[in-house]
């Protein structure tokens, strides 16, 4: 199911961890409303302004998936209102500051854009969340 002209339903479900370790991580019927205003307000202008692909890791969590991959009980991953990703072609560093250009250039706010590293693994990827209400326009780096 498209939630937007280049988002699906199956992107914001997908989970190689959830698949690997059976974890039911379907989109709920109350998180669906969500998920469609995420994709329609927040990625896809920032997708037609960038012009490029989003490769998602991470955008719905089941609060079991949530818990197992040590997500916050407050993560915006719970309600489908955050990504995590990078901008096919390019790395963390360039995917967040081109997003970052995007969401001030379309005056679109958010929660908080964070270049993420995985000190286990190095892997790098950009996390993009937003409340309904009170967002807070943060953007910085952290290791977890």
């Amino acid at each position: 199911m498209n939630l937007s002209t280049n988002f699906t339903s199956d992107e914001a479900t997908h989970s190689n961890y959830a698949i690997s370790h059976g974890i039911d991580n379907s989109l709920p019927a109350d998180k669906l409303k969500d998920s469609i205003q995420f994709a329609t307000n927040i990625l896809q202008p920032v997708r037609d302004k960038i012009g490029l692909v989003f490769n998602i890791s991470s955008w719905y969590r089941c609060s079991a998936l949530n818990t197992a991959v040590g997500g916050k009980d407050t993560s915006a991953h719970l309600s489908a209102m955050a990504v995590d990703f990078v901008i096919a072609g390019h790395t963390a560093l360039e995917s967040y500051n081109m997003v970052l250009v995007a969401l001030k250039d379309l005056h679109i706010q958010f929660d908080q854009l964070i270049i993420e590293k995985n000190t286990k693994t190095g892997a790098n990827w950009v996390h993009l969340g937003v409340k309904k209400f009170g967002n807070r326009n943060q953007s910085f780096a952290l290791s977890v």
